[in-house]
């Protein structure tokens, strides 16, 4: 009987635990897209998977006769990769390798293209009404990528309750099943 409650407490925490622990991370989607033309200037690259994944994780740009993009940067956050070009990438095809590990440390990597097909850009001199108007729409941007991550942060986290909540339900039950079932 003892073992029987143990293994039931035990099966209990292993499931109380999030599935993303448990999960590969595939690719969800990128930006840009497989496949797609670009019409205006670019200098990052994101890919959004499923699940989370780890430190390690890298991507690649080449052009299509092999020259390597010179990335700034590559950051991860929980689901996401993203690459910051050096430079704005100048029109013509590109192909993103990429590797990631993924929440349950398994590697997974995969590869797609895209074409840069956008006007001439002609530097034009910005006044400060322009820039006092850039600052505010990325104050925006901002507003609402930190309301995205909070949702995230909250649904995480209701998840985590109700499996907390399944894993006492459970627990009790089986004890009053089986203090009746003594009797």
């Amino acid at each position: 009987m003892k073992r029987f409650f143990i293994a039931l407490i035990a099966f209990l925490f292993v499931t109380s635990i999030s599935n993303n622990a448990f999960a590969h991370s595939h690719l969800e989607s990128s930006n840009p897209a497989d496949g797609e033309v670009v019409t205006e200037a670019l200098n990052e690259i994101v890919l959004d998977f499923d699940g989370g994944i780890e430190q390690g994780s890298f991507l690649e740009v080449t052009t299509t006769d092999g020259q390597a993009v010179e990335l700034q940067d590559t950051l991860i956050d929980e689901d996401k990769l993203t690459a910051v070009a050096a430079e704005t990438l100048t029109n013509g095809e590109y192909q993103v390798t990429w590797s990631v590990i993924s929440a349950d440390g398994h590697s997974l990597d995969g590869e797609f293209s895209f074409t840069v097909d956008a006007p001439e850009m002609v530097e034009e001199e910005v006044t400060e009404e322009d820039s006092g108007t850039e600052t505010s729409e990325q104050s925006v941007d901002n507003e609402e990528l930190d309301s995205t991550e909070t949702s995230d942060e909250k649904e995480s986290s209701s998840l985590t309750i109700v499996f907390v909540v399944l894993a006492i339900v459970l627990v009790a039950g089986g004890l009053i099943y089986f203090t009746k079932r003594k009797k």
